[in-house]
C-alpha cells in the first residue's frame, strides 16, 4: 500500500475551503438580525377596496397612534406644571392638536380595517417618566427636548410612506400626519428650548440606513471572495491541462531513440 506523501495541501483544497468560508460566513450574515432601530415585519400586503395596503401602511398608523398616547398627556402635564409661559401654551396646542389627530388616525384605521394600539411603546412610556419625574425648569427642558426628538423621528417616517404607498386613505392620512407634526416642531422650537446638538445624528451609527450599507459591503466582500476562488480554480485547471499536454525531457528522449 502506497501512502502518498504529505505536504500542504494544493490550490484546489484550498478553494474548497475558502468557498465552505464564504458559503457559512454568507449565511450568518443573512440569518443575522437587524438593529433594534430597525422596523419589524408586521405582515404581508393586504389587498382593500381602496387600494393595497403595504405593511409599512400599516406600521405608520400605528406610530402615530402610539405617539399620541405619550404625546398628548405630557401636553396636558406642559400646560400645568411648565415653568415657562410659552412652554405651558405650547404644551396646550399640542394636547389638544394630538386629540384630533388621533381622531384622524381612527377614522383612517377604521376605513381600512388595522387594529391600533392601546398603549405607548415601552420607550415612550420611559420618556414619560423621565418627564413626570423633573420640576421647574428641568421639567420644560426635558419635556420639550424628547417630544422634539420624537417629532424629528417619525417626520421623515411618514414621508417615506407618503411617497411609496398606493392607498389613497394612507395618502390622506400621512398629509395631513405631516401638516400636525411639522407644526409642532415648530412649536416646540419657538420655546428656544431644544439643545439642538444633543438630537440623534439622522445617519449616526445603529440606524437603518448603516445597517443597510453594512450588509452592503458585507456581501460585496463575500462575491469578492467567491469570484476570487473561481478565478483560482480556473487558473490552477488551465495549468494543469497545460502541463499535461507538454511532454517532459525524459518523455522526448524515449521518443527520440524510439525513432533512430
Amino acid at each position: 500500500m502506497h501512502c502518498r506523501p504529505s505536504g500542504p495541501p494544493s490550490v484546489r483544497s484550498l478553494t474548497r475551503r475558502l468557498l465552505a468560508v464564504v458559503v457559512l460566513v454568507a449565511t450568518a450574515v443573512l440569518a443575522a438580525p437587524a438593529p433594534a432601530g430597525a422596523a419589524t415585519d408586521i405582515g404581508t400586503p393586504m389587498r382593500q377596496d381602496d387600494g393595497p395596503l403595504d405593511p409599512a401602511d400599516r406600521d405608520v398608523l400605528h406610530k402615530v397612534k402610539q405617539a399620541g398616547l405619550w404625546e398628548m398627556p405630557v401636553g396636558a402635564w406642559a400646560a400645568e406644571r411648565a415653568e415657562s409661559p410659552r412652554v405651558r401654551e405650547v404644551g396646550r396646542l399640542i394636547h389638544v392638536e394630538h386629540a384630533e389627530l388621533d381622531r384622524i388616525v381612527h377614522t383612517a384605521a377604521a376605513q381600512l380595517g388595522v387594529e391600533l394600539p392601546v398603549e405607548p411603546t415601552a420607550e415612550q412610556q420611559d420618556w414619560m417618566a423621565e418627564i413626570e419625574a423633573q420640576s421647574g425648569a428641568a421639567f420644560d427642558e426635558r419635556a420639550v427636548f424628547l417630544l422634539r426628538q420624537a417629532h424629528g423621528k417619525v417626520l421623515p417616517v411618514l414621508a417615506q410612506v407618503r411617497a411609496a404607498t398606493e392607498n389613497p386613505v394612507v395618502r390622506q392620512f400621512t398629509t395631513e400626519s405631516m401638516a400636525f407634526v411639522a407644526r409642532h416642531i415648530e412649536y416646540l422650537e419657538s420655546t428656544g428650548l431644544v439643545a439642538y446638538a444633543e438630537l440623534p445624528d439622522p445617519v449616526a451609527l445603529g440606524t437603518d440606513a448603516w445597517w443597510s450599507d453594512a450588509m452592503t459591503f458585507v456581501v460585496f466582500a463575500l462575491l469578492t471572495a467567491l469570484f476570487t476562488a473561481l478565478l483560482l480554480v480556473a487558473g490552477r485547471t488551465v495549468a494543469e491541462r497545460a502541463r499535461r499536454r507538454t511532454p517532459t525531457p525524459r518523455a522526448r528522449a524515449r521518443g527520440h531513440h524510439a525513432r533512430s
